[in-house]
């Protein structure tokens, strides 16, 4: 005895089609994708472009949309945004880490402009106290 075929309605077939076809163009563009944000220590931050924890000896804990600090000098340290991020526009915010730092604790942060970082995705951030430059950890975040 011969089973009778039945076919796949027609819209079911068209939809078919669509997801496969979708499918296969995110499998060859997934080669031409940008790269993920940096997020050296896989920090969530909603909301923010930037944002980073580090310690007083330039050690990031956690971050998201940094792939680097540089500790240059005694409380001056280099921060490195991700490459779409253009340091020069954004208006970055600081303030010293709660443990290990002393009361009369002082922290400035400014885009960099090549100034002392040498490199224009850098936000410069310079730590202290009423004494003089000192290592101290700090949060950033670039809203």
């Amino acid at each position: 005895m011969l089973e009778k075929r039945t076919s796949m309605p027609r819209i079911k077939q068209t939809a078919m089609a669509v997801a496969v076809t979708l499918a296969s163009c995110a499998g060859a563009l997934g080669a031409f994708a940008v790269p993920a944000l940096a997020d050296l220590g896989g920090a969530s931050g909603p909301g923010v472009r930037a944002a980073a924890i580090v310690n007083a000896n330039g050690f990031v804990v956690r971050s998201k949309g940094v792939t680097g600090v540089r500790k240059i000098a005694t409380g001056q340290y280099c921060v490195r945004l991700d490459a779409d991020i253009n340091a020069a526009t954004t208006v970055p915010v600081a303030t010293t880490q709660w443990t290990g730092s002393p009361w009369d604790s002082s922290i400035f942060v400014r885009p960099d402009g090549n100034i002392v970082c040498g490199d224009s995705r850098d936000i410069f951030v310079g730590t202290g106290s009423a004494a003089g430059a000192r290592d101290t950890g700090f949060h950033v975040i670039i809203p």
